[in-house]
């Protein structure tokens, strides 16, 4: 398949004034990929000001990539495959993020490895499953991959009914975590029907004076809450920040990781 296709486009580095609507080549899969039909796309806060979205780097060390197509969560379907792909099939509604360092699918049609894609529900609408990738694998990987959540330990989540903190608070109740969440007094009825047992309003409670020896805090808020957020840890416990890296304290070793589809995750264990 070869011809243009409508996108967003940015021509040199900067903020949204410095993207423009235009024809673009449309991509043609290659080997492994997948070529997907937009039907919703999801700008990620901060998007634009990364060095992976206008270099083939995440440090900025590599060669510009210019003309850009921001927006790396895509819902869409599948319009085309790539040589050795065979876990999908043209019109396959699919989903998932792409590789920072690419192309995104604020545009008619992008490129996706196949390794990034999966199913897309069949519960939700196209809208609603762009908003999903970037987050819930967030949550994932800072409770499963690097926190290692078992059920019946207790976790503290702040923010539990923000983007990143409301599948925070499921994914921790889906393995089996006692799960404890801060939220304005107005959400927490939300909050709770994700899974939380306990909600704490952060405008009039302090969250240290109610969580004691949490084996997992995992922080989206930062700044004060973060550091507060050591005094409720038992020994041995897990402090997840994605919002700032959390500052070395004594007899506390830290354990930084970090993937090609996530940013950085600090995790910090005794």
């Amino acid at each position: 398949m070869s011809g243009t296709m409508h996108a967003v486009c940015g021509h040199r580095r900067g903020g949204p004034e410095e993207l423009v609507y235009e024809l673009a080549p449309r991509p043609v899969p290659g080997p492994g990929e997948v070529l997907v039909e937009v039907r919703a796309a999801s700008v990620t806060t901060g998007e634009l000001g990364w060095d992976a979205t206008w270099t083939d780097s995440f440090d900025g060390s590599g060669g510009p990539r210019l003309p850009i197509v921001p927006s790396k969560e895509v819902s869409g379907v599948v319009a085309g495959l790539g040589e050795g792909v065979t876990d999908f099939a043209p019109g396959d509604e699919v989903y998932g993020l792409i590789p920072f360092t690419r192309d995104g699918a604020a545009a008619e049609y992008v490129a996706v490895p196949a390794a990034v894609l999966a199913a897309k529900p069949r519960s939700l609408d196209h809208e609603r499953t762009a908003a999903l990738p970037l987050a819930g694998l967030t949550a994932w990987q800072g409770l499963a991959a690097h926190a290692g959540v078992a059920p019946g330990q207790r976790v503290l989540v702040h923010g539990g009914a923000g983007g990143v903190g409301s599948f925070v608070v499921q994914v921790a109740a889906a393995l089996g975590a006692e799960v404890t969440a801060t939220a304005a007094a107005r959400d927490a009825d939300f909050v709770r029907g994700l899974g939380a047992e306990t909600v704490i309003d952060y405008t009039g409670r302090r969250f240290e004076d109610e969580v004691k020896d949490a084996d997992v805090v995992f922080d989206t808020v930062g700044g004060d809450t973060l550091d507060r957020s050591w005094r409720v840890l038992r020994p041995g416990g897990v402090l997840v920040g994605i919002v700032a890296r959390p500052y070395r304290r004594p007899g506390w070793t830290p354990a930084v990781c970090s993937s090609s589809w996530s940013p950085t995750v600090p995790v910090w264990t005794s």
